[in-house]
């Protein structure tokens, strides 16, 4: 039971040799695949440079700003970095039978996720450094984590192709592909200008003999935005928004985020999913926006995190692909 028989016949004599070969449990195919990316120094690299880069992107912003858009400098060089790490380290050739090319498959998507673990001390160093909601941490390492994956897979991909691409051009489209949608949607937002009148209205102090009567006083104002949901959408293709979107910040926290903080970097993508602000006047306390702050709130809360599921999604598909070009052809 379990065992092979071979039968090895010489073509120039009568002799016939037999032996018997044992399958290799699972386990043990997973094992030594795990085993072989642990040596292979391209992982190692890669590890150096998921842990380093984030590192100096984010000391180099404390020295210039004094301590803000540190968190946002080392997660988004983070989100740069992990991908194009993974598909870097990952783009190479499968070899052996199916059960070994599969557990070549898992291997190498979970190494790309385990990249991320490298920007935990950074992640908390940041968030200590801005006070920021520790809470966030969790979801921003999930969708790092799925990010690196995704980035390990595409160059598993691509190296299944006979090697037509090589482990720079994988970590170099990787990179394009995160920055391409970032520059698309910065060329068409100033495009998508909308000028919309908003009513700002406040309480006058008026007096009656002794008695103050606060009567509500209405002011319109025609106010220019530079960005809409036409083309935000654009921007969440890319992993840098998937990071930036993952932190779960309450809409107190968005409406009041301090410069140069994630919140605030979260804010501005919220608000570029949204459209136009539509509202009935009401006495209200103005914020700098000149937008009731209660509307504010409002449009926050509606605006849901959509990183995470552009995230998975394209794991799923280029995963998928990645299998299938790893599981195609079974060599016995």
């Amino acid at each position: 039971m379990g065992q092979t028989v071979v039968f090895t016949v010489a073509l120039d004599d009568d002799n016939v040799a037999i032996e018997r070969r044992e399958p290799r449990p699972p386990r043990r195919t997973f094992r030594d695949s795990a085993n072989a990316a642990l040596r292979d120094r391209h992982w190692h690299l890669a590890l150096a440079a998921c842990f380093v880069i984030p590192a100096v992107a984010a000391a180099v912003t404390f020295a210039i700003t004094r301590g803000a858009w540190v968190t946002t400098a080392a997660l988004v060089a983070a989100a740069l970095v992990t991908p194009a790490s993974g598909a870097w380290a990952g783009n190479r050739g499968l070899t052996g039978d199916w059960g070994a090319r599969v557990a070549a498959w898992a291997v190498t998507g979970l190494a790309g996720a385990a990249l991320a673990l490298a920007s935990v001390p950074l992640v908390i160093v940041t968030a200590l450094a801005e006070e920021w909601d520790e809470s966030a941490a969790v979801p921003t390492l999930s969708v790092l984590a799925i990010s690196g994956a995704g980035g390990a897979w595409f160059g598993l991909a691509l190296g299944l192709r006979e090697r037509a691409w090589n482990r720079a051009a994988a970590a170099v489209a990787t990179v394009v592909i995160a920055l391409a949608p970032l520059g698309v949607a910065a060329a068409l937002l100033p495009r998508t200008s909308v000028t919309e009148a908003i009513s700002s209205y406040g309480f006058t102090a008026t007096y009656a003999g002794n008695r103050p009567a606060y009567l509500c006083s209405e002011e319109t104002v025609q106010v220019t935005r530079q960005h809409s949901e036409d083309v935000a959408w654009i921007a969440f293709a890319s992993p840098l928004a998937w990071v930036v979107d993952a932190p779960q910040f309450t809409a107190a926290q968005l409406a009041a985020a301090p410069d140069g903080t994630v919140a605030q970097a979260q804010a501005w993508t919220r608000s570029s999913r949204v459209g136009p602000d539509d509202f009935v006047g009401y006495c209200y306390k103005a914020t700098s926006l000149g937008r009731p702050l209660a509307v504010q709130l409002a449009r926050y809360e509606t605006a849901g995190p959509i990183g995470a599921t552009v995230a998975v999604a394209f794991v799923g598909l280029v995963g998928a692909i990645a299998l299938y070009g790893a599981s195609r052809r079974r060599s016995a």
